[in-house]
């Protein structure tokens, strides 16, 4: 009696393994995602906050040193964003994912025409890219950005990272309805157009914003061991060189830090006096970004790589480079919720 319990127990077990196997590795980091955050930082670094200092801080031989590494960092993260997403769509789309048929198919459907297109805008020279190009890429990439978040809101997921999916897709669809809107004001004379415009772009600002708290509340930051130790230590270097850099960026432009600022990350909630106070929340999104990638949990690290490459984008992204991004981040974060999801079911 007992050996036929325990043959239908490790008949069940193997069955389960053998599933696990062939399902889609939605807990490991796509190849080259990593890649893809980091030159997206320094697209971030070098693109729209140095060069745009100007020849009051820097001479032309080393702006156009700068233009050099600032375009290689752009292709790099363009080429690499793309080759990972290939990756997140082949796993979203195949029939072992688990995903519903309609889900499947609508993320294939969207996410296999953006990749091309923005495959040519990075290829052929920038004066083919037209205006109506940049904004069906924007539509594409939106779509794409609503459908992988509602196929990572899995029931077993923790309730901080469903949370964090749902505040990706407000800041997401917040910016876009502030464009649009304010196109809509511009056309019809709407005396409202402008409120209405600004509350969805601040709304989705401070969704953006909250992502990076929703993310440390899932267990990102541990105390435990030396590796937590020094997790905890790296993470509050990277929060304290944040305000740092934020600090000698007000004494270095002054009053046109609220324009930079905007022009590298699309921030404007705060008044300008108070810019500065953006160093809290984009501190604590950079010490928990560092938090997740040094996590020994694979979900936990590509939770970390979402975070990367969001931040990296800035919020209400509008060029193909950063609206990919964008879609990366979200979609690396769709595939932590449903890996978390599948181990919490299988733990049961």
């Amino acid at each position: 009696m007992t050996e036929g319990i325990d043959s239908s127990v490790a008949a069940v077990a193997s069955v389960t393994s053998a599933e696990d196997e062939r399902s889609p590795a939605f807990a490991a980091v796509p190849p080259l995602a990593w890649m893809a955050g980091f030159a997206g930082l320094a697209d971030l670094l070098i693109n729209r906050i140095l060069i745009l200092l100007g020849s009051d801080a820097w001479s032309p031989d080393a702006l156009v040193a700068l233009g050099s590494w600032g375009g290689f960092a752009r292709n790099l993260s363009v080429v690499s964003a793309l080759v990972a997403l290939g990756f997140c769509l082949v796993g979203f789309s195949s029939p072992k994912s688990g995903l519903p048929f309609a889900a499947r198919g609508g993320i294939a459907a969207f996410g296999w025409v953006l990749v091309p297109i923005v495959t040519l805008m990075t290829f052929l020279p920038r004066a083919w890219t037209r205006p109506e190009l940049v904004i069906v890429v924007a539509a594409l990439s939106h779509a794409t950005i609503l459908l992988v978040i509602l196929a990572g809101m899995q029931p077993r997921s923790s309730r901080p990272l469903s949370v964090a999916l749902v505040l990706t897709l407000v800041a997401s669809f917040s910016g876009i309805l502030s464009t649009v809107v304010t196109l809509v004001g511009e056309r019809t004379y709407w005396q409202h157009s402008d409120r209405l415009a600004n509350a969805f772009r601040w709304s989705g600002e401070i969704a953006y914003l909250l992502v990076p708290i929703a993310i440390g509340l899932a267990g990102t930051l541990s105390w435990r061991g030396a590796r937590g130790k020094m997790t905890v230590v790296l993470s509050a270097l990277a929060a304290c060189g944040v305000a740092a850099g934020m600090a000698l960026w007000k004494h270095t432009v002054g009053r046109d830090l609220p324009d930079l600022l905007y022009a590298a990350v699309r921030l404007d909630f705060l008044p300008e006096d108070d810019f500065t106070l953006y160093a809290i929340p984009l501190g604590v999104g950079a010490a928990v970004t560092v938090a997740a990638i040094l996590s020994k949990d694979p979900v936990r690290r590509q939770m970390g790589a979402a975070l990367l490459a969001l931040l990296s984008a800035g919020y209400a992204p509008r060029t193909p480079s950063t609206l990919l991004l964008t879609v990366l981040g979200a979609a690396l974060l769709a595939r932590a919720g449903i890996a978390e999801a599948k181990r919490r079911s299988s733990s049961r």
